[in-house]
């Protein structure tokens, strides 16, 4: 099964907090091509991977939080990066009432996923796509 109409979606966010926000917006954009439960899914793992950025990133006001989304013909790819320290993803502990839910959240939802540690820390995710 493939996505419908293939497009890429390349955000700058400033990190604060509305850009979560902007972040699930853009992703509304994919909902004519896309399954409607694989947007749905993606924009709640986008938004918990911006919020995370805005707040463990220890961004400043001129930094940018990178969002990228990508159509695959049979997935879509969405990669969050920003220029903080990034972290070990075996050291993430179990989420509780403080949080830790936004990776708990990643590891159950994404088909596949994984981090990148090029010049920008990031976090990527796939979800296998059904066009609409």
């Amino acid at each position: 099964m493939a996505v419908s109409m293939p497009f890429d979606i390349d955000l700058r966010l400033t990190p604060n907090v509305r850009a979560p926000e902007a972040a699930r917006r853009s992703l509304e954009a994919l909902r004519p091509s896309v399954d409607e439960g694989v947007v749905d899914e993606a924009i709640l793992l986008v938004s918990e991977l911006v919020t995370n950025s805005v707040r463990h990133a220890e961004l400043g006001p001129d930094d940018t939080i990178a969002v990228r989304v990508l159509t695959k013909p049979t997935a879509l790819r969405v990669e969050v990066a920003d220029p903080g320290p990034g972290f070990d993803p075996s050291a993430v502990g179990a989420p509780n009432e403080e949080g830790g839910w936004g990776l708990w959240l990643l590891d159950r939802i994404a088909t596949r996923w994984g981090t990148s540690d090029d010049d920008r820390a990031g976090v990527w995710f796939e979800l296998d796509a059904v066009s609409r």
